[in-house]
């Protein structure tokens, strides 16, 4: 379920900032969360961006039901990561993360789980498809 949408002003990142960028969101994400590398999207919008209040926006889509401190967490280190890979000062960089019921969301047919309602096989799934 998390959804990142990446919106950059046109041709300012190369194809392998775009590969390495989507690792780096999913590494945050999963690094905070736990939550399988597979369910991680990640899409680039080249648009005309008002540089005001920065020309890279990251708008992020995630469950609800974590604290949010966490939802902050995720936010700074993706702040960061866009940063390091874009080659851009970090106030370049700015976005949110609007949070939506898991229950509202399927992945590979199946309703989400609230967090920390995972149960064991949403981890043992994630450590088989890491292996």
């Amino acid at each position: 379920m998390p959804f990142y949408r990446c919106q950059v002003p046109p041709n300012a990142l190369s194809l392998d900032q775009r590969q390495e960028l989507a690792r780096a969101i999913a590494d945050t994400h999963c690094g905070i969360t736990n939550a399988p590398r597979k369910f991680v999207q990640v899409v680039f919008e080249e648009e005309p961006v008002d540089p005001q209040p920065a020309p890279f926006f990251i708008n992020g889509y995630n469950r609800a039901g974590r604290p949010p401190e966490t939802r902050d967490e995720i936010l700074a280190g993706l702040r960061e990561a866009f940063a390091r890979v874009a080659g851009v000062p970090l106030d370049d960089v700015s976005g949110h993360i609007v949070e939506g019921q898991a229950s509202w969301t399927m992945e590979g047919g199946q309703i989400l789980p609230e967090p920390g309602e995972e149960g064991l096989e949403w981890y043992e799934e994630h450590a088989t498809a890491a292996s």
